[in-house]
């Protein structure tokens, strides 16, 4: 059986804070469509490792862009 990534702290901070959990997920999903292309490869590869490590560096860069235009 896996085990949950969520905590019970993130779950509980989610269980209070409904409305700031779904602005982040709607900002992070509007990011990702931003490079899902690029991430395409390794899904059909199933190469998780190349995918998670090309991921986070991608979120950051975009997280980074959308910094500088605020």
């Amino acid at each position: 059986m896996k085990t949950p990534k969520l905590t019970d702290e993130d779950l509980n901070w989610i269980k209070e804070n409904p409305k700031e959990f779904t602005e982040e997920l709607i900002r992070k999903s509007e990011l990702i469509k931003n490079f899902s292309d690029e991430l395409e490869p390794y899904r059909k590869n199933n190469d998780r490792t190349g995918y998670n490590k090309l991921f986070k560096e991608l979120l950051k860069k975009e997280e980074e862009k959308q910094w500088k235009k605020e």
